[in-house]
């Protein structure tokens, strides 16, 4: 899945929070009518900046009157233990899911309308449009952004200058150009890549459809339709196939696991990453190299318009309110609390992407490239069944079909958005 345990794998082992058992449960009532407790279901990634969780605890208890209790879920079998909860009586609070698992728990409305709520949330009206698509589904929105990761390019500094580089590009042509005096001064060796990328990241291919306009697929009323085939996504899928074979030794079969180790080895000009790849580009606990540490930069992937950044996919979390917890409005209170500025301001601080793109200065220099990127994002199509799509990676072989030459790529999107449509539309 497409979740926050893709923007979060550097991230050290959790702690316990304020967690009791991993089970749902709602507070029995004192005599004011309000709950005792609510509960809030977190992610392990939470522990890294448990100060803020405490802190609006905090605060809400001394506002309300009203102790929050976190339990820690696992990405595991969170959503197993969902299910579980939400066909019973128990169901937490607040839960925090990946936003590419939203959409069918939007689709069966299993979360609580937060609409007409919105303007509760601080900084709701600059919230970062990756994030709020993967809670709006037919105009109504169910959950609330809690935090994102972009990608950019990052790029070895000391082989730009050594291929007289001075400047990062800014245009998709200039990337072009760049990668071009990069091969020319170390293409000689078999191994060297200009630009690295595997053949199975969805992530960059995708990102070149949207840019050159086009979707991954569109909804008309209550139907949905592939649409790789159309003429916009096919001239952006023809710009990263031309990105990859002309660029890239990395393997076109294979994903993105080992680029960082690969990175590592100073034979990479440029690849496309996570902020937090940085870290383990230099980290020899995960096949990294210290030797690397002050010659790594990143900028924003541009865009074939001069001047602009290409859309960036932002996976992470949300988090949301389930329809049957019954305490929802004290659950909007915490969850107003906990979004709001100050914590996000938190979570920015430690390099991740903030709910609001008002808040995207609030990150280290280091993660500024990828805050930048953060202003135009996307996201995979907000439909019931795309959890489908993604287990049988429909997008992951269509890229590697067209880098194989297994298929052209009128054939390849052709097949692609037939089955996409095909399985948007199942019903029951």
């Amino acid at each position: 899945m497409l979740t926050c345990r893709s923007v979060m794998l550097a991230i050290g082992a959790a702690l316990a929070l304020t967690a009791t058992a991993a089970c749902g449960g709602n507070g029995s009532s004192n005599s004011s009518g309000k709950p005792e407790k609510i509960t809030i279901w977190l992610q392990p990634e939470a522990a890294e900046w448990s100060a803020t969780v405490d802190k609006v605890n905090a605060e809400f208890k001394t506002k309300y009157g009203i102790e929050a209790v976190v339990q820690t879920q696992q990405w595991e079998d969170h959503l197993t233990k969902l299910d579980t909860a939400l066909a019973g009586t128990k169901a937490p609070d607040v839960v925090e899911l990946g936003n590419t698992e939203t959409a069918k728990y939007l689709a069966a409305g299993a979360f609580a309308d937060l609409t007409a709520h919105k303007a509760e949330f601080e900084n709701s009206d600059t919230w970062a449009k990756g994030l709020t698509d993967s809670c709006t589904y037919e105009g109504k929105v169910s959950c609330v952004p809690y935090y994102g990761g972009s990608r950019a390019v990052i790029y070895n500094k000391s082989l730009f200058a050594k291929a007289g580089i001075t400047d990062t590009p800014t245009s998709l042509d200039e990337l072009y150009a760049a990668a071009d005096k990069l091969k020319a001064k170390f293409g000689s060796d078999p191994n060297f890549s200009a630009f690295y990328l595997p053949g199975r990241q969805i992530f960059a291919g995708m990102s070149f459809v949207r840019d050159y306009g086009g979707d991954i697929a569109r909804q008309d009323k209550d139907s949905w339709r592939g649409t790789l085939d159309a003429p916009q996504a096919q001239q952006g899928l023809a710009a990263f196939k031309e990105l990859v074979t002309k660029y890239s030794k990395a393997d076109k079969t294979g994903g993105d696991r080992t680029q960082d180790a690969t990175f590592a080895k100073g034979k990479v000009g440029m690849t496309y990453g996570l902020s937090w790849e940085i870290d383990a580009i230099i980290d020899p606990k995960r096949a990294g190299n210290p030797a690397m540490k002050d010659k790594i930069g990143a900028f924003p992937m541009p865009s074939h318009t001069p001047g602009q950044t290409m859309p960036v996919f932002l996976g992470g979390s949300d988090l949301a309110i389930p329809a049957k917890s019954r305490n929802q409005e004290w659950a909007r209170k915490w969850l107003a609390l906990y979004t709001a500025t100050a914590p996000q301001s938190d979570l920015a601080a430690k390099g991740l992407i903030p709910n609001s793109t008002k808040l995207l200065d609030k990150v280290p220099d280091a993660a500024a490239p990828f805050a930048e990127a953060a202003r135009k994002t996307w996201f995979t199509p907000v439909a019931e069944n795309w959890i489908t799509v993604e287990k049988k990676s429909i997008l992951q072989n269509l890229q590697v079909s067209i880098l194989t030459g297994k298929a052209g790529l009128p054939d390849a999107t052709a097949k692609a958005s037939k089955e996409i449509t095909e399985i948007l539309n199942t019903r029951g």
